[in-house]
């Protein structure tokens, strides 16, 4: 088997954990990824980021296959291997992974339904996917960015061993068009980021 060819099968192995499976995302997961997104409840820390159509999904999703198929990983849709709580096993529960963004750092992330919260389930899926990013592009830092009004996913961040880089806001003032660099934001990091790279993730808002 040529190196070409185990390398794509490689990026397109399921990973799994104890109680999920982590598959890359394709176009047959948008309806399942639009009913999360889509959920308004998904995106109480920032209401402007909810899905308010099937093309802004299909778009996040063609993200995720570009980030894997040029640089070996990237977001996956989540299914649960057992049942959890009301939720059955195999259902789809949300979205985890990484992307690799243009900067040359991973961003790290995740979104789950409602139904699935409080079992620990995020911290298990990104605990996988910071492990997969290490893995596919290792001189790559690995970044998350969090909103300070979302104490749960700080906490996740920082159970993965994640360090605080940075903290505030980079705008004094929304600018529109679903703008966040005024609301206060932590950016966490696997490893200390140079100058630039932070800037830059920092801009993003």
């Amino acid at each position: 088997m040529s190196a070409v060819r185990e390398n794509i099968e490689a990026m397109n192995v399921a990973r799994t954990t104890s109680r999920l499976v982590l598959s890359p995302l394709t176009v047959d997961d948008v309806d399942d990824m639009f009913r999360v997104y889509g959920d308004e409840r998904t995106w109480q820390h920032l209401p402007a980021g909810r899905h308010l159509d099937r093309g802004q999904t299909e778009r996040a999703i063609e993200q995720a296959v570009r980030s894997r198929r040029e640089h070996g990983f990237g977001m996956n849709a989540v299914r649960l291997r057992e049942p959890v709580g009301s939720l059955a096993a195999g259902r789809f529960i949300g979205v985890a992974g990484a992307n690799m963004m243009a900067l040359g750092a991973w961003n790290l992330g995740y979104r789950f339904e409602p139904a699935a919260w409080g079992h620990g389930l995020a911290g298990e899926a990104a605990g996988s996917s910071l492990e997969a990013a290490v893995e596919s592009a290792p001189d790559a830092p690995v970044t998350a960015r969090v909103f300070a009004n979302n104490p749960v996913s700080i906490r996740v961040l920082e159970r993965l061993g994640l360090d605080l880089a940075w903290r505030g806001s980079s705008g004094a003032e929304p600018l529109g068009g679903g703008d966040t660099t005024h609301l206060e934001r932590l950016v966490f990091a696997d490893r200390d980021l140079d100058a630039e790279i932070l800037d830059a993730v920092i801009a993003l808002g």
